[in-house]
């Protein structure tokens, strides 16, 4: 059985119109359904902490998102647990109120019949706060490209022979092996 969480929609008619009203925000809300991300894995609740403010020219939602997240090391594939924090800034708008001369509200950032969704904030959020290559260690030496071993467990036995033509002419060069002894 899934937890409830609160509610994407939020009910703000109490803040629309009211320039210097405001109320405060701390929520756990469920991932925005169909939102994915390759070998990312939220674990929810997200944790959305802030504040709704009346401005004149909607409704300003300030705060941090932070959520845990189970990824993948992009080194070693070795699972990595982490917390992911986002500071969210986004401007609601009523597209009715907004003047014909000024831009539309970006989709998902409107206010509707006294209400806000925020699923394109979670998503707009989420998505950039989430790390590229994420790594179980900062040392992390990944896999071996031959045999596929955790160099990070144990080494392997494998060498690299495979050497780039364009460096075989020096294969054969008798170097000293020690500066001292040039």
């Amino acid at each position: 059985m899934r937890p409830t969480y609160h509610d994407h929609v939020l009910n703000v008619t109490d803040l629309v119109d009211q320039p210097g009203a405001s109320r405060r925000l701390d929520l756990d809300v469920a991932v925005p359904e169909g939102f994915e991300l390759p070998l990312v894995f939220l674990r929810e609740p997200l944790h959305l902490a802030g504040v709704i403010e009346s401005v004149v020219d909607g409704l300003l939602v300030r705060g941090a998102l932070s959520v845990t997240v189970r990824l993948d090391c992009a080194r070693c594939l070795e699972p990595v647990q982490t917390e992911l924090a986002a500071d969210v800034v986004e401007l609601f708008s009523d597209p009715a109120r907004v003047a014909r001369d000024a831009e539309a509200p970006e989709a998902g950032y409107e206010i509707r019949e006294g209400h806000i969704d925020l699923d394109a904030l979670l998503r707009d959020s989420l998505a950039p706060a989430t790390p590229y290559q994420p790594l179980c260690r900062r040392g992390c030496r990944g896999l071996c490209a031959q045999c596929g071993t955790n160099l990070n467990h144990r080494q392997c036995t494998c060498r690299d022979e495979h050497v780039d033509p364009r460096w075989s002419a020096l294969a054969d060069l008798d170097l000293p092996a020690d500066r001292h002894d040039i």
